[in-house]
């Protein structure tokens, strides 16, 4: 009979136990909840205060030691016109011209039209900056990304190195837009960690 009643209070205990991974679950949810404060995120926006950053077409690249918000903001221009930071920097396209591809061979596309973009970064700043890590990117009138041309007759030079206060640094670059869709592009040039990108609208001439 005692043995009866302790196979009964053994099951008595199993069966409690079981309630409480079900009280220790509920933690777990609500912890899995709190990795959602997206109100951290939205304190280094705020860190810039009233400066009225440009829209953003194309997401800032990953730089190591670089895992805030830019800090540095700046108006979207017209292509004909500076991107101009408030600590000095300023952006401008400062050439367009047209071509063909001639090359032959793998990955080559003879014909192709080009436009090629000579941007130059003034550092008016008392900083130097680091353009090794530089992305340019320009988007058609409908958004598509247009595409990188390397062919030497482009002749191609990417911003590299660090350009140190008070100096200014130029690069070349060529996309695959022809002259019939060049009215309406965005040029977004994504130069460092601090500053967001020179975002440009308009046509290429």
């Amino acid at each position: 009979m005692s043995i009866a009643a302790l196979a009964l209070c053994v099951s008595l205990v199993a069966c409690s136990g079981t309630g409480e991974p079900a009280s220790e679950a509920d933690p777990t949810s609500s912890s899995s909840a709190t990795p959602a404060p997206d109100p951290t995120a939205g304190s280094a926006p705020s860190a810039n205060s009233g400066a009225t950053a440009p829209d953003e077409p194309v997401a800032k690249i990953e730089r190591a030691g670089h895992s805030d918000a830019p800090t540095v903001t700046a108006d979207a221009a017209d292509t004909s016109d500076a991107v101009s930071y408030g600590d000095g920097v300023s952006v401008s396209i400062d050439d367009v011209s047209s071509g063909k591809e001639t090359s032959q061979g793998p990955g080559s596309f003879p014909g192709r039209e080009y436009a090629r973009l000579t941007i130059t970064i003034d550092n008016g700043s008392s900083d130097s900056i680091d353009l090794g890590t530089s992305v340019l990117t320009v988007l058609d009138a409908k958004g598509a990304t247009a595409v990188r041309v390397y062919a030497a007759e482009a002749k191609v030079t990417d911003f590299a190195g660090t350009v140190a206060a008070g100096k200014s640094a130029t690069a070349t670059y060529a996309f695959a837009i022809p002259e019939d869709a060049r009215d309406e592009v965005t040029v977004v040039v994504d130069f460092d960690g601090d500053h967001t990108s020179a975002v440009f609208h308009g046509g290429l001439d």
